[in-house]
This record gives C-alpha cells, structure tokens and sequence, in this order.
C-alpha cells in the first residue's frame, strides 16, 4: 500500500463503503489520512455522577435489565436500555432506533458515550455512541477519541478502525516543510503529526500535531497572498476613466449615500484616475449599502465605455442582485441582464451573443461568467464575492481574452483590521461603518433549553401573521453526539406542527437541490427553513422575521451576527433568538454581549478577542482552500510569525530551490497560482 493507493483496497472497505467515502472525498489513502477529525472526545471513564449536565462523558456500565420502548405523544419511538454503573441506576436513551432495543442482554459490560442528564432521579445517557467491552478490554479504549464529519452510513467506529489499520502500515509521507523549517520553529515532522492528529497519544501531542498542521497552512497561505499581490502590483492601467459625474446617478436614489458609503466612493474614484488596476475589497456589516457602492462602480464602468460583470456564489442571489441592479441603473439607460445555468438555450445564447456585441452593459450571474464561452466586448469592471475573488490564473484567463477589468471584492464579514490586512493582504481594503438611517435593530434574546417549546409557540404565531422562519443547527444528521441536528429538529418541527411547510438544508446536499429549496423559501412555498451555516451569505428574503439557533454556543460570535443579519430585511419587527443549554459562565457573557451588541465590527473585534483569530480563518469564506487548522489559533502571534517567514522567502526567492520545493507544488495545487 502507499499513499496514492485507492480507498476500496483498504482492509475494512471494499466497494460499498468505498463509495460513501467517495462522497466524502475520500478515494486515495492520501485523502483519508487528511480527512482530520472534527472534534475529541476526552473518554476519561466517569461514573454517573462525575458526569457534568451537558458535556459528553464516557460511563463503563452494565446492562442490568432487557430493553424496552416507549411511543411519546408526538409519535417518537424512544428505547431504554436499563443500566448501572455499580452504583447508581440509569438508562442509556436512544431516539427512533427501535432495532436498539434488542442489541444488548442482562450482564453486557458497556461503554456509554453521550450527554448524561437526571430526568426524575434517574441518569439518561442520550443517544450514545456505544461498544461491548471484557474486563481487560477498556484499558485499551482511546481516551482521546476523534470525532470525524460523516455521511450516512459511516459510523464513527468503523471510519476509527479504517484509519486505524492504514496508520498501521510502513508508509512514505511527503514532508511538505523544509528541514531547517521544522527545526527552526520547533515543529513536530509529518509522519507523527499525522499520527497523532488522529490518535493523539495525548493532548500535549495533540496541540503540536495541530500547531504544525496551522503553521503549514498559514505559511502556505501567506505565501499565495504575497504573490498574488506582487503580481496584482505589476498590472498597469489599460482602461482609461475620464468621466467621473456622479449627479444624475445620485439624484435618482431615494435616499442619501452615507458617510461611509461616499468615503469608498471616494476611494473607488482614485484608484480608476490611477495608472494602477483597482483589486479592492469593500467590507460592510449586513445592510451597510454595499451594493449601492458596487452599482456605482459599474455606473462609471459603463459611463467611460465599459461593460461591467457582477459575479455571486449562487443563482438566488444572482436574481436578487439583478432586481437592485436593474433598479439603479436602468434609469440611466443602462442595460443589465442576469445569466443563469437553468436558461433555455435560445435565450442563453441571445444574451451571450449580445455582450460579445456589446449591447449588454452589466451582466449578473455565478462565476461561471468568466468560463471560456462568455466572451465581452469591452470588460472593464467586475464585482465579485470574497468566496470567488481572483487568484492569479483567473487574472490571466481574463488577460488572454484581451480583458484588464478593475475589480472590487464585496465581503458582508466584519473582520478586525489587523485580522483583515492578512486574510485579504493581496487587495486594498474599504470599509463602510456606518448605517443608513432607519434600520430596525432585530431583537435578541438567550434562552435555556428549557424555553424552547416557547420559542417554537412564538414561531408559529410568527408564520400565522404571514412571515416566515429560520431555525439553525449546529450539525446535519444525529450521529453527531450531543448536538441538535437538521434532521432531528426538522422531524421533531413537522411532528409537533403538521400543518407548517418545513424544509430542510445543508451542505451535504446537492447544489440544486441547495438552490431549489432556497427559492421554494424566498417564494413562501416554505414556512420555516431549518439549517445549517449555509443560510449565512446574502439571500434576501423580507417576510423572514425569526431567527432560532440551536446549540447557540457552538457558534463564534461574528457567525451568530451573520445568521442574525439574515432576518429585519424589511421594516417588519424581526426577531433573534439563542437557545443554549450550557452552563459555562464564559459561554453566557459572549452570548449576552452578543444581545446588546448590534454593530458587526464590535462582534469581530470582541470575538478576535475571546476565541483567538482562528473564528475568522475556520470559516470557508475567503476564497481559498478551506483552513482546516488555522482555525484553532488562538492569538496573532502564528500569523505573524509565518507572514515574517514568507516575507523572507519571497525576498530570497527561495520557492526556487530544492529545500522549498515541497511548499511550492503545494501553493500550485491548492491556490492554482502559476
């Protein structure tokens, strides 16, 4: 075996679950060893009352007694397996999986991994992960066990025991950092961070494993942002700006640019009478006025002769952004149309033959604008996402086309200045701080878990006045211990109130599948969408007046203020609500700052300060490869360590030698940058 070998080979596999690992992307034994845990658990063995009100524990136990099932009023099919841990009674709880009540028999020695409660003087340990152990047996348990993200159909044991048996195996691991790297900076090889990345020997080993894994990342990262920019720096001006009249654009808006608007304005302006190609980044809180900016930027696009390309993550948002767009352009005989992937081909091919002939000013669509067969006749602006902003082999597809378009990279993500001058080190930033006037404050509220049949009362009377709901889950399916799940909410929803529309959806899906559900719920076909995290970016939909998140205090408090920004998109009341049970006093000052506090930058900067940089760079968002470790950094000092390191590099041009060689195929891999 060796590290390019396929999955189905692997011992424990074969083709059936070769396939669910597929899903996963998972198919060489490279990918399943860089398939990190999410999470671990401390499996410490605790007895019932060493167990803490929820947290996940592990109680070797024994089954004392048959297991038997009970039906709830809402038509839940709960199984109870009676227990002990020798000294206290208790049941292990396992939700619609009445095939549990036959797995165990009177003496089975047990491991219970879940969430322990008292429930009428009685311990529960509530869907628990669980394995039949001998005496001698726990000894051998992993006290630290990872956790991975699954699909159905893989459970926890058995992706354990697959990369168990490869880490097993004698094999030759690439070592992407030079010698004189890992010794200067003290980083554990590899081989063993690998190793212990997934069975640490112990959480001192652990956080080494992690700090090497974050310290390749960032360098990596670091390094793509400085060429990126070095190259950006040396693009000269092709396109010429010569009329700046802004009055009969301004004149038409039913209402007044803010300060903060009319500053980036401002800068907009002299980077176009510069001889330098704009690649700016606009950062605003949710309803700043962001695309206001944006619409003026391709005003002037069009004013000096230039046509302009409006690029989002999805085709939603694409027939959003075209609605504003058309409104405040077309009055100025500005011709704006929107591209879209499910178009019938006459019409598709209309619109593509028009801006190859330049009778299209401004097109909307996904990224996809910039493939092969979209041709302009004078490209000259593109507004695009912080997801989709340009790397430097984007850049020269566009430059082979004849095209040197100015860019401007929307971001609704407040992030802290000194955060943001490293994630977004390749462009120039703008920063809108102020509101327009008039916008409604959403009202927030934390509450325990024990409100919650309230909360989901006030949600229905919310949708009997015609709006509708977002109810936000921290995980996708029940495998995920201790965490409320999409499936389990949205099952427990449809029981307890039939007559409501809930939809489901997440990222495991399909992207059309992601987009049908979405519009189905901006057109009302929908009463309350529960979710995961994909809610987050941009889609409008006004009559959304609540927002319900679960297990609110899994959530960094800059993500909490995007989900948040989802509802009061009309002058409907909106409402904001936290359900955590936990009991952490830290937990609740955060949750609290985040009731009081309604300025986005403020979130940043007081997340910065709690949780450490690392809430910003483990969000997908930045259009680079997802940060798998960067995001468990906890203070400035890593980034500022590996941005010193690649300044270096660069200056020496040692990406060209032997020792660098490693780190450079990897920047070519990951961030496509030639």
């Amino acid at each position: 075996m060796n590290l390019l070998s396929e999955i189905q080979y692997i011992k424990g596999v074969g083709p059936s679950r070769a396939k669910l690992l597929r899903s996963l992307g998972i198919n060489t034994v490279m990918d399943l060893l860089h398939f990190f845990p999410r999470r671990y658990l401390d499996l410490t063995p605790l007895n019932f009352e060493q167990g803490r009100d929820d947290s996940v524990g592990a109680f070797p136990c024994l089954v004392a007694d048959y297991g038997y099932e009970v039906l709830t009023r809402s038509k839940t099919r709960i199984v109870k397996i009676p227990v002990t841990d020798g000294r206290r009674k208790g049941s292990a709880v396992f939700f619609n999986q009445p095939y549990m009540k036959d797995a165990f028999r009177p003496g089975d020695k047990l491991v219970l991994i879940g969430k322990i409660r008292k429930n009428y003087g009685e311990y529960e340990i509530l869907n628990p992960e669980w394995q039949k152990f001998e005496e001698t047996d726990y000894v051998d348990y992993t006290r630290i066990c990872p956790v991975y993200p699954l699909t159905k159909g893989l459970t926890q044991k058995i992706m354990r025991k697959i990369i168990k048996s490869v880490l097993q195996e004698t094999l030759e691991v690439d070592e992407v950092l030079p010698k004189s790297v890992l010794k200067e900076y003290r980083l554990m090889p590899k081989a063993s961070a690998l190793r212990n990345i997934h069975f640490p020997e112990s959480w001192e080993e652990l956080k080494k494993a992690q700090e090497r894994f974050a310290f390749e990342e960032l360098l990596l990262f670091q390094l793509a942002m400085m060429i990126t920019r070095r190259h950006l720096m040396g693009e000269v001006r092709k396109n010429t700006y010569k009329d700046f009249d802004l009055k009969p654009f301004l004149k038409n808006l039913p209402f007044y640019l803010t300060e903060g608007q009319k500053r980036v304005v401002k800068e907009i302006i002299s980077d176009l009478k510069s001889d330098r190609i704009m690649n700016r980044l606009i950062q605003g809180d949710v309803g700043s006025g962001k695309t206001v900016v944006a619409s003026i930027a391709l005003y002037l696009a069009v004013k000096n002769g230039y046509q302009g390309a409006f690029m989002v993550p999805t085709e939603i948002l694409s027939i959003q952004h075209g609605a504003t767009l058309k409104k405040f352009l077309n009055p100025h005989g500005i011709k704006v149309e929107i591209l879209k992937g499910d178009m019938p081909k006459a019409v598709k091919e209309q619109i593509l033959g028009d801006l190859e002939k330049g009778r299209i000013d401004v097109v909307v669509g996904t990224h996809a604008l910039i493939q092969d067969n979209v041709k302009f006749s004078r490209l000259g602006m593109v507004v695009t996402d912080e997801q989709h902003r340009f790397g430097v082999r984007q850049r020269e597809a566009l430059v082979k086309k004849g095209y040197y378009p100015d860019v401007l990279v929307m971001s609704a993500t407040p992030i802290p200045r000194t955060l943001a001058l490293t994630i977004y080190s390749d462009l120039d930033i703008s920063v809108i701080d102020t509101m327009p006037e008039g916008r409604q404050k959403v009202e927030t509220y934390v509450v325990d878990e024990s409100m919650r049949t309230r909360v989901y009362k006030f949600m229905e009377s919310e949708i009997r006045k015609g709006n509708q709901a977002y109810v936000v889950c921290p995980a996708v399916e029940e495998s995920d211990i201790g965490l409320s799940s999409v499936e389990e909410i949205g099952r427990e929803l449809q029981d307890a109130f039939p007559h409501l529309r809930i939809g489901i959806l997440h990222g495991k899906m399909k992207t059309e599948e992601k987009d049908r559900i979405m519009k189905d719920f901006c057109d009302k076909k929908i009463d309350v969408l529960v979710a995961t995290t994909v809610v987050e970016v941009g889609v409008d939909v006004p009559s959304a007046t609540l927002m319900v998140v679960e297990n609110a205090e899994r959530f960094g408090l800059a993500q909490l203020h995007q989900l948040r920004g989802r509802v009061g998109r009309s002058n409907l009341k909106s409402y904001c609500v936290l359900i955590s049970g936990s009991k952490e006093m830290g937990v609740k000052a955060r949750l609290n700052f985040m009731m009081r506090t309604h300025n986005g930058f403020e979130i940043a900067q007081k997340d910065l300060e709690l949780r450490g940089p690392g809430e910003f760079l483990g969000v997908k968002q930045h259009g680079m490869p997802e940060f798998k470790f960067a995001g468990l950094v906890k203070d400035l000092k890593l980034l500022e360590t590996t941005k010193a390191l690649a300044g270096e590099i660069i200056k020496k041009d040692l990406l060209s030698t032997t020792e660098y060689r490693g780190i450079k195929r990897d920047i070519e891999e990951k961030f496509k940058i030639v």
